[in-house]
């Protein structure tokens, strides 16, 4: 039982570290929305995945799909929320100027994290383990 229950709190550890990586960006998106945290969006999509995969909390390909995708319906999240806020101001790497399309940018490199994040995982999970 012991065993069980930690490994299900391992498997939750991913989704706070996204959790964590999504309020930071937005703390630093509210004070200073003129600046574009480009790589933002991407770090909170694979955090979840990378997060379970390296730390070997029973991350299988199918769920690491599920997280991956968890992973960017947080990053997207986010980056509504912060639109809808007014704290995405800033520029886009092709675009400077009031209206350059930040949300597009930030959906399409949370889609980047995810597939990133799961390619790592799925890599991570179909090595085989080391025991000493």
């Amino acid at each position: 039982m012991p065993d069980q229950l930690l490994r299900e709190f391992r498997r939750l550890i991913g989704l706070f570290v996204a959790l964590l990586a999504a309020v930071a960006w937005a703390l630093l998106a509210a004070r200073t929305p003129s600046n574009t945290y480009h790589f933002a969006p991407m770090v909170v999509a694979a955090a979840w995945v990378v997060f379970d995969g390296y730390r070997e909390a029973g991350v299988t390909p199918r769920r690491a799909v599920n997280l991956s995708i968890a992973g960017f319906l947080i990053a997207v999240v986010a980056t509504v929320v912060l639109e809808v806020k007014g704290d995405l101001d800033g520029p886009v790497f092709w675009e400077h100027g009031d209206d350059a399309p930040v949300v597009v940018e930030h959906v399409l490199f949370s889609a980047l994290g995810a597939v990133g994040g799961l390619l790592l995982a799925v890599r991570q999970a179909s090595r085989p383990s080391v025991t000493a």
